[in-house]
């Protein structure tokens, strides 16, 4: 996912889950953009890694289907919150940061580039990853956040 810098000033961008039943609006280019090799996200997303771009709390409003998600504890302290009627992962709230909250970015509609800057955008936990997957990056890779 690599793409022209957006300013604060980018047009809102839309996204949701699969069913339908919760919309969201992106209104702030991310802070950071991130593939997870965890073998906790590799399970939750059923793939080789999870993407998520984190954006501060005030700039993801929830247009429709607000009482929809469903939180899941992956850890102490790690929430995830999904459509609870399609399944799909959408939001974790930061429990270290009550200012940021990371979405996945695949959600957004079309295939949307979520506006990050260049030079934000990495593979974290590639000690983790799946022993058969070689990541063919030219981005940054790091075995912690």
């Amino acid at each position: 996912m690599t793409g022209p810098a957006k300013d604060a000033a980018m047009r809102p961008l839309s996204g949701g889950c699969q069913c339908g039943a919760v919309r969201y609006t992106i209104h702030a280019p991310p802070q950071s953009l991130y593939h997870c090799h965890c073998q906790m996200c590799c399970k939750i997303h059923g793939a080789m890694f999870a993407t998520f771009a984190v954006v501060p709390v005030a700039a993801l409003v929830i247009e429709q289907g607000a009482d929809q998600p469903t939180t899941f504890e992956s850890s102490p302290g790690n929430l995830r919150k999904f459509c609870g009627r399609c399944g799909c992962q959408l939001f974790c709230p930061d429990a270290s940061r009550s200012d940021v909250i990371s979405f996945t970015p695949t959600t957004l509609d079309g295939g949307a580039h979520p506006g990050h800057a260049a030079g934000i955008e990495r593979h974290i936990y590639v000690g983790s990853k799946l022993p058969w997957y070689d990541i063919d990056s030219r981005l940054p890779q790091h075995d912690t956040y």
